[in-house]
């Protein structure tokens, strides 16, 4: 799965690499990582809002969703959306046929089960210091305060090579968008041909490192720079 995502950049490199108005970032405070759990709000371009840069909360919420409580519960378990059922699943269905984004990140990280303990793994890709992952998009109206909520959730995919050696209890890795793939991710019409078009990333575009156990610590600091320092634990070197 996906619940951990790096985004450390800058403002003018999202503009860059994404030929995209990111003046919503002006205030916006980078961090080494953001947990789906805290439902942090994330950089993100839309279908509906290409070329612009906007935030949405991590954890999707339908339309249809009856009130806060209903959107309290049914949003902590939206953070990921499986690609062989999102055309299916009520929750998903209309947002991956109509409502889809990138999720801007420049890495995401992931646990690996080896003895008994979890080691967390920070991956990346190899030439690309920013990229995006396939996102579905829903935009919630608070019945009570008439607040609209913008949330997202990140679809995933059965692992590729190294990420079934990584996330080895799941096997699932999260959808990256190659940039020839990106567009069509936003733009496409057809959803029978859209979920054709979702599949794992190429691992030989990857990178990925072991890093300190204390990513996972609830105290863990978000500006804390070792967190995404290599860390080599004793008999890695018999996985990979």
């Amino acid at each position: 799965m996906c619940f951990t995502i790096h985004i450390r950049t800058t403002r003018d490199a999202i503009e860059s690499r994404f030929k995209a108005d990111a003046s919503a970032l002006a205030d916006f405070e980078f961090r080494y990582f953001y947990k789906a759990f805290e439902k942090p709000q994330i950089p993100v371009i839309s279908s509906n809002q290409q070329g612009k840069v906007t935030f949405a909360q991590w954890g999707l919420i339908p339309h249809w969703t009856r009130d806060q409580e209903h959107a309290e519960r049914i949003s902590k378990g939206t953070f990921n959306a499986r690609a062989e059922s999102v055309d299916s699943k009520p929750a998903f269905r209309d947002a991956f046929r109509h409502h889809r984004c990138w999720v801007i990140v420049s890495g995401f990280f992931e646990w690996q089960h080896v003895n008994g303990e979890k080691r967390p793994w920070f991956i990346s890709l190899k030439e690309k210091e920013l990229f995006t992952l396939g996102g579905l998009l829903s935009e919630w109206t608070d019945p009570d305060s008439g607040e609209i909520l913008k949330t997202f959730s990140i679809l995933t995919t059965k692992a590729n090579t190294l990420m079934s050696r990584i996330h080895n209890t799941k096997k699932r890795m999260p959808l990256i968008l190659e940039d020839d793939e990106a567009d069509y991710w936003l733009n496409a019409t057809d959803p029978h041909a859209l979920k054709q078009f979702v599949r794992p990333f190429n691992d030989d575009k990857m990178k990925a490192f072991t890093v300190s156990k204390k990513i996972g610590r609830p105290d863990a600091d978000p500006f804390d720079h070792t967190i995404i320092e290599e860390v080599k634990y004793h008999d890695t070197e018999k996985l990979f």
